[in-house]
């Protein structure tokens, strides 16, 4: 693999001999130019036609060079900070991720946009309060496939009902992340969800609506829109296990998407599906194709084998309180019927 090409540009001479300092002789980095940002400095990036190129510069100045060097070189990744922020930047055609100071050799390194890790490697960043969160977050890491990586991040219980400021709220440094699945029981969780997704570099969110006090469809409309600004494709499956490879939701108000990462993890967890062989008219064997997140599919399927299949399906619903799903069991008015109801239908559907 040939090594990533870089290029320079600092406002201040300081700033460019500490980065050459700090990747010249790095495995797989080459310093291909130095410039300050004024003058050519343009120029003298196309000329070197770098795949990486850093920039330093207050944020107005910062902007316009994002903007020309995007337009000079639109196969360059840029990565770019400001004096005054512990963050890096990164730029294709649109701003995509924002990463801490610490994190720059890895954004150097990273490849391009639509080249990164492969969906079967999937990092994923859970965030949770309370017991409805982490039993997700343990099946979630219990049955995930080997090449993921499933961290988890406790949001504090006591935030505001409105949030003036979420970075005050996040943590100094959150995990690299290709996905965020938002497990909050409040709405402040679902505010916190661009600052989360842009720290920790994350190309998708999935925030489940399981009960709508903690993500009422205003905030979701809004958060939608926020995320999408930042290049961050969102789902919000209501409820969570209407999620499948291509869409969610029940289907008078399915939504479909495209996201590689909601798509692998969909693969996994999600709408449940099984196999089921029969014996005699009596259930014989039950294989999971896809749990729900929270386990459930699984946990019903043992409990069914043995059992008549014209009564089976019945029985389902028995099962599945019994787990106990925890969707929400008030009516919503935009379904005509519980959260839970939902979810058992989507189980009987698939039984």
């Amino acid at each position: 693999m040939s090594p990533s090409r870089v290029f320079v540009l600092a406002s201040q001479s300081l700033f460019a001999e500490g980065v050459q300092s700090l990747i010249s002789g790095q495995p797989g980095i080459e310093v291909v130019g130095v410039a300050g940002v004024g003058g050519q400095a343009v120029t003298a990036v196309r000329a070197a036609a770098p795949d990486v190129v850093i920039i330093e510069a207050m944020e107005g100045e910062q902007g316009r060079l994002v903007a020309e060097i995007l337009e000079a070189a639109p196969r360059a990744r840029i990565v770019a900070l400001a004096p005054d922020d512990n963050r890096l930047h990164i730029y294709y055609q649109r701003m995509r991720q924002g990463r801490r100071v610490e994190d720059l050799l890895e954004a150097i390194r990273e490849p391009p946009e639509g080249e990164s890790l492969s969906p079967a490697a999937l990092r994923l960043l859970v965030l949770f309060q309370g017991h409805y969160g982490q039993r997700i977050l343990e099946h979630v890491r219990q049955a995930a496939p080997p090449p993921w990586t499933v961290n988890g991040w406790r949001v504090p219980s006591a935030l505001p009902q409105l949030l003036s400021d979420a970075l005050a709220f996040l943590p100094t440094h959150l995990p690299a992340a290709d996905l965020v699945l938002s497990l909050g029981e409040s709405s402040g969780v679902a505010q916190l969800l661009p600052s989360i997704a842009e720290r920790c570099g994350a190309r998708a969110v999935i925030a489940p609506v399981d009960d709508a006090a903690w993500l009422p469809d205003g905030l979701i409309r809004l958060l939608r829109t926020r995320l999408m600004e930042r290049g961050v494709t969102a789902a919000f499956p209501k409820p969570f296990c209407s999620l499948t490879e291509h869409s969610y939701n029940t289907r008078q108000q399915e939504v479909s998407y495209e996201s590689a990462q909601i798509r692998q993890f969909a693969r996994y967890f999600g709408r449940p599906s099984f196999r089921i062989s029969c014996d005699q008219g009596r259930i014989a064997r039950v294989e999971v194709e896809r749990d729900a997140a929270c386990g459930c599919a699984q946990a019903i399927a043992w409990r069914l084998v043995g059992l008549d299949a014209q009564e089976a399906v019945e029985q389902v619903a028995f099962f599945q309180r019994r787990y106990p799903c925890l969707a929400a069991k008030r009516i919503d008015p935009s379904l005509g019927q519980s959260l839970l109801q939902a979810a058992i239908d989507l189980m009987q559907d698939a039984v």
